[in-house]
């Protein structure tokens, strides 16, 4: 996992990112009014994006890999590692799971420890540049070594769940893994 440029097993190379999203991308977004929450059983935790930029960034290189079979080699995402935002967070010993859900509807699910290991970021740029609208701006998370489908665009909330609650393609039969390099592509 995370070696640069390998191609995991079923993938080819792409030339670009292709800004693909259930819902198609929002007409707009006004970063003033943007919010990222932290939520457990009626206690919250919220993050405006001005508060966001206090945190420290870390630069990461992950390869994205779309389950239809391409990958995107190289792109460098800038962000804050997540585990840095839950350390004011008390979390309960029996939380296993986060449901991440975005501004548009659009929800994956992830295991607390993977989303809090230095395999995710939540990036606000890529290459050098703060993403584009159809790529996540303001907030996408970037997940190394699972498929595209874990990293989900305009990302507002991260949902603390004892109990594993599947995300919108997962709901719909791909893998909750998500595992590239094993190719967890679905689950039926």
């Amino acid at each position: 996992m995370g070696d640069s440029f390998m191609l995991p097993p079923g993938q080819k190379p792409s030339a670009r990112l292709y800004p693909i999203s259930v819902f198609g991308k929002p007409e707009r977004i006004d970063p003033s009014k943007y919010t990222l929450r932290i939520k457990e059983e009626g206690v919250e935790k919220v993050f405006t994006i001005d508060e966001l930029s206090y945190f420290p960034r870390v630069e990461r290189q992950f390869d994205i890999h779309c389950v239809d079979g391409w990958s995107y080699l190289g792109p460098v995402f800038e962000g804050i590692q997540v585990a840095e935002l839950f350390k004011g967070v008390k979390v309960r010993d029996e939380i296993g799971f986060v449901l991440v859900k975005c501004l548009d509807g659009y929800s994956t699910n992830l295991p607390l420890t993977f989303l809090l290991s230095d395999s995710v970021i939540l990036a606000s740029r890529m290459d050098g540049e703060d993403l584009k609208l159809e790529h996540g701006f303001p907030l996408r998370l970037v997940v190394d070594g699972k498929y595209a489908y874990k990293d989900a665009k305009w990302v507002t909330e991260f949902e603390l769940l004892k109990e594993d609650r599947r995300g919108f393609w997962e709901e719909r039969g791909y893998s909750v893994s998500g595992d590239v390099y094993r190719e967890e592509r679905r689950d039926w």
